[in-house]
């Protein structure tokens, strides 16, 4: 099966919202790239940017948009990425406020996206961090900024997201060690105490 056939099948057999990149893809580049605006220029395919494409949803007004804080994620890679400011506490239930402008924290080098606001931070023991472990230290590390609950509702969410297994809260205090916000330590500590909870050494 060539190429184009492969990648054809590939997109149209993928669930709406699924994003695309050439390098995921089996092929040569040049004719994955072909495949790929073929697609866009067919309206398979949403160009979100150079070399990320989402598959929308078929409908009488279009294929729609990918979130922008889905696509921001997206090509900003899966380590040490997460949602930032209002961004952060929107995700975890602490605020209902949905930020005209996403914002996302990455450990390293920032990528850019139109409509999205990066943040680099330094901290490489990020890369450890799932997405709702980087939402939870990028919000206590803003306290109570950004936040329309008191630190027992942050507990309490805490709590349910190590329930859950969303958050490694072990994890999260080791990353935590190697950060320089005073605000972020000082809050970690508060929800800590609000679980109490006997934790394993770090």
């Amino acid at each position: 099966m060539k190429t184009a056939e492969v990648i054809r099948t590939r997109v149209r057999r993928a669930p709406a919202g699924s994003f695309f990149r050439p390098s995921d893809l089996p092929g040569p580049r040049a004719a994955v790239l072909t495949a790929l605006s073929r697609l866009y220029a067919e309206g398979e395919l949403v160009r979100v940017r150079n070399g990320l494409y989402w598959k929308g949803v078929r409908s009488h007004f279009g294929p729609g948009r990918p979130g922008l804080l889905d696509a921001a994620v997206k090509v900003a890679g899966s380590k040490g990425v997460g949602p930032a400011g209002w961004s952060a506490t929107q995700v975890l239930g602490l605020s209902t406020q949905l930020p005209a402008i996403p914002e996302v924290a990455v450990a390293g080098p920032t990528p850019s996206l139109k409509g999205v606001r990066f943040h680099r931070r330094n901290n490489v023991a990020r890369w450890r961090l799932s997405f709702h472990e980087v939402a939870l230290i990028e919000a206590l590390r803003d306290f109570p900024r950004h936040s329309e609950v008191g630190i027992d509702e942050v507990a309490r969410t805490v709590r349910r997201l190590r329930t859950d297994g969303t958050v490694d809260l072990l994890k999260v205090e080791r990353v935590a060690s190697f950060e320089h916000s005073r605000a972020l330590h000082r809050n970690l500590e508060s929800v800590l105490a609000l679980l109490d909870t006997d934790r394993p050494a770090a």
